[in-house]
């Protein structure tokens, strides 16, 4: 028997991969699987493939097949790029195209996406009439869709949820409000705020600041975190073991080579001395490892002074650092390519270049100690820090002692911390990662991977779907006969 018939408005959502794509995605398989139906509002792949230029087609196979999607075009002649797909407007009086896009930005659509809701509220509607929505949860950002819901409230009685991945008008990375005093962001931040059932955060620091923001909401704010999924893991765990044996039959085939050759002897004329660096006592160098986008926020310049002067130390003259992911969040982004070491060969720092969710767990297989960059903020928890825990390998913490990931990652039994992000620290760091790599026991990486469970993405979501569950199940209040002016 149906829960409910739930609508998730999620703007970024696959073949997206945008990073909170996962989060709705796991969101949206677990309603199904715990017996709701599932529609979720999101965009055309248009928007991917001519304005983001991000995609990731093997996410597409991981919608449950009971989630039903309705793509929504969003109207985006002023964030087309390409000359030739300009509008005749556009193409022919760009700024008066340019004036009037900035004033619907300021007075009607709240931000560049906003000309997506009225498509989005009509579609909603549709759906409503052909098949009853029960509740509503909408993501954000772009956070101009919290409209829909709202406006849909208004029409339908239908109640909302909110779930806040970031802020709309805080700067998470200055801590000062994002837009001039009477932008009409606050106006509709807690116009919609004070109509949901239930506002979520991604962690306690963004609760907290909203709970100041808003203390007549407080009591409807919660934390739901992110977390990793298990299809990550298990896939990782058969990459590993692939790569072990893989190994070992290598081992194997050295172990016979060697042998034949002391059984024939050495040549008659052979002047090549023994190898004093061979041998059992040789180490491998360590594969050290980011698996994420890398963005302007992270402190590049303190991580790549500090890897160069690790490098000047023996121990790690053979270790390497490889880069999995996207550079910037839209196409390739320069800036962050020209801060990387990759170019300087004594370096050994390879860009793999972006790795697809399927086969994200290669990546992980490919590494021995994992780096964890974050940006300095107190409310920002990167989403790969939870499949960073759950390899159960070591990691390098490359943040700010107030920077919201140390809650999550302070526990994790095989972190190495920087002790700051001086170059001296983090060289100091990685060499500690290195040595952690060869000596790390059986036993400790169970204590990791152990800690790391109660992060699994469905064990931090089954609370809001339970709440979803009761708000469904009440009773429509109708709505009162009232326009939908805005």
């Amino acid at each position: 028997m149906s829960r409910g018939h739930v609508g998730l408005v999620a703007f970024y959502f696959p073949p997206s991969r945008a990073s909170g794509v996962y989060r709705m995605l796991a969101l949206a398989n677990h309603l199904v699987e715990s017996d709701f139906e599932v529609t979720v509002f999101t965009v055309t792949p248009d928007f991917f493939e001519h304005i983001t230029r991000s995609s990731d087609e093997s996410l597409l196979d991981a919608i449950d097949p009971r989630v039903h999607v309705e793509r929504i075009p969003l109207p985006m002649q002023h964030l087309e790029t390409h000359p030739r797909r300009f509008s005749w407007l556009r193409g022919n009086f760009p700024e008066l195209h340019r004036r009037l896009t900035q004033r619907a930005t300021k007075t009607v659509w709240l931000d560049q996406y906003g000309s997506w809701v009225p498509g989005l509220l009509t579609r909603m509607i549709g759906v409503h009439r052909r098949h009853r929505l029960d509740v509503v949860l909408a993501t954000g950002n772009p956070y101009s869709c919290y409209e829909a819901p709202w406006l849909f409230k208004r029409a339908t009685g239908v109640p909302y949820v909110l779930d806040s991945r970031d802020s709309w008008t805080l700067d998470l990375f200055t801590d000062e409000l994002a837009f001039p005093p009477g932008h009409p962001a606050y106006t509709w931040e807690k116009r919609t705020f004070d109509d949901a059932e239930l506002i979520c955060f991604v962690n306690q620091p963004l609760l907290a600041w909203h709970q100041r923001a808003y203390p007549e909401d407080a009591d409807k704010m919660i934390v739901v975190a992110n977390g990793y999924d298990t299809s990550v893991v298990r896939t990782l765990t058969d990459a590993v073991d692939s790569a072990a044996r893989d190994q070992a039959a290598a081992r194997e085939d050295a172990t016979a080579v060697e042998a034949a050759v002391e059984a024939a002897g050495p040549a008659e004329d052979s002047d090549v001395a023994p190898d004093p660096e061979s041998g059992e006592d040789a180490r491998p160098g360590v594969r050290f490892g980011y698996v994420g986008t890398l963005t302007g926020n992270q402190p590049h310049a303190q991580v790549w002074a500090g890897w160069r002067a690790a490098k000047e130390d023996p121990q790690m003259a053979e270790a390497t650092m490889n880069l999995y992911g996207h550079l910037g969040f839209f196409g390739v982004s320069r800036a962050v390519a020209n801060v990387l070491p990759t170019g300087d060969p004594t370096q050994d720092c390879t860009w793999h270049g972006p790795v697809a969710k399927a086969e994200i767990a290669a990546a992980y297989a490919a590494i021995d100690v994992l780096v964890m960059i974050v940006a300095d903020s107190p409310y920002v928890t990167s989403g790969k820090v939870f499949e960073y825990m759950a390899t159960g390998k070591p990691v390098v913490g490359l943040y700010e002692d107030d920077c919201a990931v140390a809650d999550v990652l302070g526990g994790y039994p095989l972190l190495v911390k920087a002790a700051s992000l001086e170059s001296e620290d983090v060289a100091r760091a990685f060499c500690e990662a290195e040595v952690r790599a060869h000596t790390v026991t059986d036993e400790e990486r169970a204590a990791a991977t152990a800690y790391a469970e109660r992060f699994e993405r469905v064990r931090q979501m089954t609370p809001l779907v339970e709440r979803l569950g009761e708000i469904a199940a009440r009773p429509v209040t109708p709505p009162t006969r009232r326009r939908l002016g805005r």
